[in-house]
C-alpha cells in the first residue's frame, strides 16, 4: 500500500502541474523564510554560550535613583571586584574590564585608531574561556604595560612575523609589550576586543587612584560563582556590603542596589546605561519568529484551499477505495502522507533558497549567518520538524475532508466543487489577506516613522557639518587657533567645539540655582561648548543673548538654558538669575535661553539642558562647509589639521550621517517588514491565483455559452 500511495502521490503531482507548482512554491518560500529566521534566532541565543562556565558567570550591575528617575547602569567602581572576592566565599573569581574607544595605537610607521581596546585583570582568563595561541594566560597580563593582541591583529600588523615581545605605543605616550596572541573573539559575544592590556597600569593612564576610588564608576565587573551558590541569596547580602564600603547615604539618598546579571541574558535582555556594545532585544526575536510563523501559515492555507477545491478530481478514487474496504482512517493517512511527501520536496527547494539568499539576509540582519549541516546539532532536526509541521498542518483538513466523502454520492458525481461552495475556503483566503495587510500596515507605520525622523524639525541644522574628533590635548588647548586657520577658507562659514554633539548629549550633573529647594531634583543634562556653538548649529534663541568673546566673564560664569530647564527652575524671567554647576567654583548667571531642540534622539522627550564654556572638555570640532566643493574643502581641513596634529591620523564624519545612525534599528526593522510583507503577499496571491484558475476551469461551459451569445474576450476577462 505504501508503494501504491507513493505512486498515486507522484502521479497527482505530475498530472496537475500548475496546482503542484503553486503548492511547492508557496511552501518552499514559507519554509525558507522560517529557516532563515530560525538561523537568526539560534544565533542570537548563542551569544556568550561558548564560555565553559557560562552558567556560573554573572555581571554586577547597579540600580539607583538619579533625580526623579530610577536608572540601571553596567559600570561599577574600580575597588568593587576585589571587595566582592574578599567578602563573599561564594565567588570563586572576579575580574574587571575597561574599554577605551578610539585609542591611537602605533607600531613602527603604522598609526591607527583602535575602537576595541580593553584593559582587564589577569583573572579574566579564570572567568571567561578565551584561548591564547601564544603566551601563558596566568602571566600574560600580570605585569603592567603588557598587552595581548588577537590573531587578526597579529596578522594585520605583523604578517608572518612573530609579534611576541614586540613593543607597540599607546596614545604616543606609553609603550606596551606584547605578551600573548589570542584566538579571535567569536562574533556572538556581548563584547569583543582586538587589544587586551593589563589593568595594572590603569592608575598611570587614567589618573592616580583610579582603581581604588569608590566614586569612579567606569569599570565592568564580572564574577564566577561556585556551582552550589545561589545568586539570589548572594544579592540579598549586597545592601550590607554597600553600607560597609559606600555608606548609608548611597542606600537612603540614591537607593543604590547591586544585582547579579547572568552572562547568558546580557545580549537579549539587557539595555542598561553604558553597555559595552549595543545589545539586541528579545522583543525583536519574538516579532521575527511571529513573522516566520504567519508566512508559513499563509503557505499552509494555500495547500488547504487548493486541495479541498480540487477534491472533486479525487472523488472517484476515494469512492473506489471505500467500496473495496478502505476505512476513513486509512484514507486520512494516505492524504496526510501525500501532504508530508510534498512538504519534504518543498523542504529541498527551501534549503536551496536559503543557500541562495542567506548572504543577503545576513547582511540585512547585520549578522554573519552560516548553514552548518553537520556541526549544528539542532539544524537537521529543526528542518525535519518544519517539514513535518507544515505537512501535518497543511494536510490535516484536506485529509479528513476528503476521507469523509460518501461513496454513493461520489460515484454519482453529485459532489459540488468550486470556490463558491466552500465557506471555510473563503474564510481562509480572507485570513491570508488579513495577515498580509497587517504586515503592509506595519511596514507603512515604520516607514512613516522613519519619514517623520527625516523631516522633523530638530531645532538645529544638521546639514553640511563635518565633525572631527579631538583626541589630541595639543589640539584641544589650541582649538581657537585651529578654528582661525579653518575659517580662512571661504567655503567654511563657521566652526565650533563641544564636548558632545546634538543627538548624543546623554550625561547629567548637579546644578544650583537661585530659589532651589532642598527637595528639588537638581540634575540636568549639559554640554560644554564654545562661543560659536549656537550660531554654527543655527539654534534659535528664545531670550537673552549668545555667548560672546566681548564678555570675558562668559568663559567662567555664563550659562545658557533651554526652555525645559527654565520650566524646571520655575523662573518667569530667567535672564540674570544666579546659576552654577556644582563642579565649577565660580558662581555664574543665566545670560540666555534657547528654544527647545532635540539634543537626544527622537525616542526621548526634550529634557532640561544647560550649555556652558569649558574648553578642557571639548571632544569634537564641528565645521560648517558649503556644498559647492566638498572634496576640496575636506582636503583643506585635512592639511590644516595635520599641521596641528601631525602624529595622529586625520579622521572625520558627516554630522547628518551620525545623527541618522540613531535610527538604524528602525531602518533595519522597516527593511525586514517590507521584505517579508512582499513575500507574504506573493504567497497569498499564488494561492488566490490557483483558486481563480480552478474556478475558471469549472466554468468552461458557461464561458462557451457566453461567447456564443456574443460576449467579448474583454468582458469575460473583466468577469
Amino acid at each position: 500500500m505504501f508503494k501504491n500511495y507513493l505512486t498515486i502521490a507522484v502521479r497527482n503531482l505530475v498530472r496537475h502541474k500548475v496546482h503542484s507548482l503553486i503548492n511547492l512554491s508557496g511552501l518552499a518560500i514559507g519554509m525558507a523564510c522560517c529557516i532563515l529566521i530560525m538561523l537568526y534566532v539560534q544565533y542570537e541565543f548563542s551569544y556568550d554560550r561558548y564560555h565553559e562556565n557560562v552558567q556560573q558567570i554573572y555581571r554586577v550591575i547597579g540600580e539607583g535613583k538619579i533625580g526623579d528617575e530610577i536608572s540601571q547602569g553596567a559600570q561599577m567602581p574600580g575597588p568593587l571586584a576585589p571587595a566582592l572576592l574578599n567578602d563573599f566565599p561564594e565567588i570563586i573569581s572576579a575580574t574587571r574590564i575597561k574599554n577605551v574607544e578610539n585609542v591611537l595605537i602605533s607600531y613602527g610607521e603604522k598609526r591607527f585608531y583602535e575602537e576595541r581596546a580593553f584593559f582587564a585583570d589577569p583573572s579574566i582568563f579564570e572567568v571567561f574561556s578565551f584561548a591564547l595561541i601564544k603566551g601563558n594566560p596566568k602571566t600574560a597580563l600580570q605585569e603592567p604595560y603588557s598587552i595581548i593582541i588577537t590573531e587578526e591583529m597579529a596578522e594585520k600588523h605583523f604578517g608572518d612575523d612573530d609579534p611576541m615581545g614586540e613593543i607597540i605605543s599607546y596614545d604616543n605616550k606609553y609603550d606596551f609589550k606584547i605578551t600573548g596572541v589570542l584566538q579571535n573573539i567569536p562574533r556572538n559575544s556581548h563584547f569583543r576586543f582586538d587589544f587586551l592590556a593589563s589593568l595594572a597600569c590603569a592608575n598611570d593612564l587614567f589618573g592616580n587612584g583610579y582603581l581604588e576610588d569608590w566614586l569612579n564608576w567606569g569599570i565592568y565587573t564580572y564574577v564566577l560563582l561556585r556551582n552550589d551558590s545561589s545568586p539570589t541569596e548572594l544579592s540579598q547580602q549586597f545592601p550590607e556590603f554597600i553600607r560597609k564600603y559606600l555608606g548609608e547615604i548611597w542606600i537612603t539618598h540614591f537607593q543604590l542596589q547591586l544585582h547579579l546579571q547572568p552572562l547568558k541574558r546580557i545580549h537579549l535582555y539587557s539595555n542598561l546605561l553604558e553597555e559595552i556594545e549595543p545589545n539586541n532585544d528579545i522583543k525583536y526575536i519574538y516579532l521575527f519568529s511571529a513573522i516566520a510563523f504567519v508566512i508559513l501559515l499563509i503557505a499552509c492555507i494555500n495547500y488547504i484551499n487548493l486541495s479541498t477545491a480540487r477534491s472533486a478530481t479525487r472523488a472517484k478514487e476515494v469512492g473506489m477505495r471505500k467500496v473495496v474496504g478502505a476505512n476513513r482512517l486509512q484514507l486520512a493517512k494516505q492524504f496526510l502522507g501525500e501532504s508530508i511527501f510534498l512538504s519534504f520536496i518543498a523542504l529541498l527547494l527551501a534549503v536551496a533558497l536559503v543557500e541562495l539568499f542567506l548572504p543577503a539576509f545576513g547582511s540585512l540582519m547585520d549578522r554573519k549567518l552560516v548553514v552548518n549541516y553537520y556541526g549544528n546539532r539542532l539544524l537537521l532536526p529543526g528542518l525535519i520538524g518544519i517539514a513535518l509541521f507544515v505537512g501535518i498542518v497543511s494536510g490535516s483538513y484536506p485529509a479528513f475532508f476528503l476521507s469523509a466523502f460518501q461513496p454513493l454520492g461520489m460515484l454519482r458525481k453529485t459532489l459540488k466543487t468550486g470556490l463558491g461552495h466552500s465557506k471555510p475556503r473563503r474564510i481562509l483566503v480572507v485570513l491570508q489577506f488579513v495577515i498580509s495587510i497587517v504586515l503592509i500596515i506595519a511596514t507603512m507605520i515604520i516607514y512613516s516613522q522613519l519619514n517623520y525622523v527625516r523631516t522633523k524639525k530638530l531645532g538645529f541644522n544638521k546639514e553640511q557639518v563635518v565633525v572631527i574628533p579631538i583626541r589630541d590635548n595639543t589640539v584641544r588647548q589650541r582649538y581657537e587657533s585651529v578654528k582661525t586657520e579653518l575659517l580662512q577658507n571661504s567655503s567654511i562659514p563657521g566652526a565650533t567645539a563641544a564636548s558632545y554633539l546634538p543627538g548624543g548629549i546623554k550625561w547629567i550633573q548637579s546644578f544650583w540655582w537661585e530659589g532651589i529647594q532642598d527637595d528639588d531634583d537638581n540634575t540636568m543634562a549639559f554640554d560644554c561648548v564654545d562661543h560659536d556653538f549656537i550660531e554654527t548649529f543655527e539654534i534659535e534663541l528664545a531670550a537673552g543673548r549668545d555667548f560672546s568673546k566681548d564678555f570675558i566673564t562668559d568663559a567662567k560664569e555664563a550659562y545658557i538654558l533651554n526652555e525645559a530647564a527654565v520650566r524646571k527652575t520655575g523662573w518667569d524671567s530667567p535672564i540674570g538669575k544666579k546659576f552654577s554647576a556644582i563642579t565649577r567654583n565660580d558662581e555664574g548667571s543665566v545670560i540666555g535661553v534657547v528654544k527647545d531642540f532635540h539634543f537626544k534622539s527622537l525616542h526621548k522627550k526634550i529634557e532640561p539642558l544647560v550649555l556652558y564654556i569649558k574648553p578642557e572638555s571639548f571632544n569634537y570640532l564641528s565645521v560648517k562647509i558649503r556644498p559647492s566643493n566638498i572634496s576640496g574643502t575636506l582636503n583643506f581641513i585635512k592639511e590644516r589639521w595635520n599641521e596641528f596634529s601631525p602624529n595622529r591620523p586625520f579622521e572625520y564624519f558627516f554630522f547628518d550621517e551620525y545623527f541618522d545612525r540613531l535610527y538604524k534599528a528602525e531602518e533595519k526593522l522597516g527593511k525586514i517588514f517590507g521584505s517579508f510583507s512582499l513575500l507574504a503577499i506573493f504567497i497569498a496571491c499564488l494561492g488566490l491565483f490557483g483558486l481563480a484558475s480552478f474556478a475558471t476551469e469549472q466554468r468552461t461551459k458557461e464561458i462557451g455559452i457566453r461567447k456564443v451569445l456574443g460576449a467579448s474576450v474583454s468582458s469575460l476577462v473583466l468577469l
